[in-house]
């Protein structure tokens, strides 16, 4: 389905979301986890534009307890369930092709930067390799909550900043968005406000110091993330398009 691709990718772009997943193979390889408790299975990579990601839920919300434990109701025959469907030869095949996609990902941004042409086509490639992977609903909700949860932590800093130079340092709204969009890491735009002589420059002053403790929270963001705040509203717009279609 294109919408669950396009989700599936666009979580690709989130660093963690596949170290996440090679984690989840490590606790399989020292025998913590089934195998069928991570992927159900692969796609063709020629097929994988055309095939349905058939045990992938989109926006299935489970809840953080069936997130953390297996369903208490299993019956013992699934508890004992072996990985029969899997070749298990194959996927370690595949995970240390992720393994090896992932690193060089990394190191082509640390070179060229995310937006770098070089970089961009590794980024291409992981998603691409990523896409291949049939996770299960549990592991694939984990990691569209986890881009959610960092978006919403975005949103709140950002309509406090917004409330701090809007409502109280008297910065007319369209220039707060002017200003700030872009410079959500950067206290730069604040200070030029301050040395404007604008009729509002006093009342920014005073909401400086608040104003920069929300600064400091969405470089946080970036930090764990490794995406810039511009990244993280991109990667989840396109989530959200990908999970309207599917």
């Amino acid at each position: 389905e294109e919408g669950i691709n396009q989700v599936q990718c666009s979580v690709a772009e989130y660093p963690e979301a596949i170290n996440f997943l090679l984690e989840q193979w490590d606790s399989y390889e020292a025998e913590e986890l089934r195998l069928t408790d991570i992927i159900s299975g692969f796609i063709d990579p020629e097929e994988v534009d055309e095939a349905p990601v058939a045990a992938t839920h989109v926006g299935s919300e489970l809840p953080e307890e069936e997130l953390e434990d297996e369903d208490d109701d299993a019956d013992e025959d699934d508890e004992e369930e072996s990985d029969t469907g899997i070749d298990p030869e194959f996927a370690r095949a595949k995970f240390t092709e992720l393994r090896e996609q992932y690193e060089a990902t990394r190191q082509a941004i640390a070179k060229h930067g995310r937006d770098g042409a070089d970089a961009r086509v590794e980024i291409d490639k992981l998603s691409d390799l990523f896409k291949q992977f049939r996770l299960v609903p549990k592991q694939f909700d984990r990691l569209v909550k986890d881009m959610r949860s960092m978006m919403q932590r975005v949103r709140v800093q950002e309509r406090i900043i917004m409330k701090l130079s809007v409502e109280q340092g008297g910065m007319p709204k369209r220039d707060f968005m002017k200003a700030f969009a872009g410079n959500e890491n950067s206290m730069a735009w604040v200070d030029a406000q301050i040395s404007s002589g604008e009729s509002f420059a006093g009342t920014m002053k005073e909401t400086r110091d608040e104003i920069e403790r929300c600064v400091n929270k969405l470089v946080d963001v970036e930090k764990e993330t490794g995406l810039t705040i511009g990244k993280v509203k991109e990667i989840n717009r396109r989530m959200s398009i990908g999970e309207a279609k599917a």
